[in-house]
């Protein structure tokens, strides 16, 4: 029974309004999305950028020296990842540096990572702390492409607190996905820190089932981990795409 009435309060919605996004960039991100070449980290991030998810300022490079010039144009202090090909657990590599302050901190770090996973890097903003959940694409073999939101960080899998949702979505239906997760307390404020701003965390799972509308189809995985929350809004600091090209 509380799921026909949950179909009869579904249908009772007016039409979901989608949010703007330019065609000219749908067909951009569709033309890379259909290509066999993988997506570099930093094109993950402007892909979320074109859809109006709030992204960390992340810049690639692949040499200390091209490291240091996009820490100072980012400004410290910073983050240091591993953009390397497959790893899809950075934390668990050794690929992620929190809270350099330096050029000189950001030389050992680098030194130490690109011995053992390369020298392709991203630079990071560092954004402060905050709840951390995540959101995703996954592709169903029977509905398509379907939003995920859920509880984040590196806890992610341990917790499997995460609800699913068919898109396009509205700020509506997005909330009510928050409002099914046991993570949704920590948006209020837990144990004296702040609450977060919960309308743009429903906003970002919004434009993320925009994206998943437009291009679930080419893209067989996507996932932000985590997209940080806090009082001021929400921020996505780790992206991961897999795409299948129709070839």
């Amino acid at each position: 029974m509380r799921n026909v009435f949950a179909h009869r309060d579904a249908r009772a919605r007016p039409p979901v309004q989608r949010p703007d996004v330019a065609p000219a960039v749908t067909r951009r991100w569709r033309q890379r999305l259909a290509s066999p070449a993988p997506l570099a980290a930093s094109e993950s991030f402007q892909l979320l950028a074109d859809y109006g998810i709030p992204v960390a300022p992340t810049l690639p490079a692949a040499s200390l020296p091209e490291a240091i010039t996009a820490a100072e144009w980012i400004g410290w202090p910073v983050v240091l990842k591993t953009a390397a090909v497959g790893v899809a657990h950075k934390s668990d590599a050794g690929g992620v540096r929190l809270g350099i302050v330096d050029a000189g901190m950001l030389a050992a770090a680098y030194a130490e990572m690109s011995r053992s996973l390369g020298p392709e890097v991203t630079v990071s903003a560092m954004v402060p702390p905050g709840p951390e959940l995540a959101l995703g694409i996954v592709r169903d073999p029977q509905f398509g492409p379907l939003v995920m939101a859920g509880a984040g960080g590196v806890l992610v899998e341990l917790l499997a607190d995460r609800v699913f949702g068919l898109p396009p979505l509205d700020e509506t239906r997005a909330q009510d996905m928050l409002g099914r997760l046991k993570a949704r307390r920590l948006l209020d404020g837990f144990r004296g820190t702040p609450a977060s701003n919960v309308a743009t965390v429903a906003s970002a799972i919004v434009r993320l089932s925009a994206l998943a509308a437009d291009a679930g189809d080419l893209i067989s995985g996507l996932d932000i981990n985590p997209l940080i929350a806090g009082p001021s809004g929400c921020v996505a600091v780790d992206v991961l795409v897999a795409h299948e090209h129709p070839g």
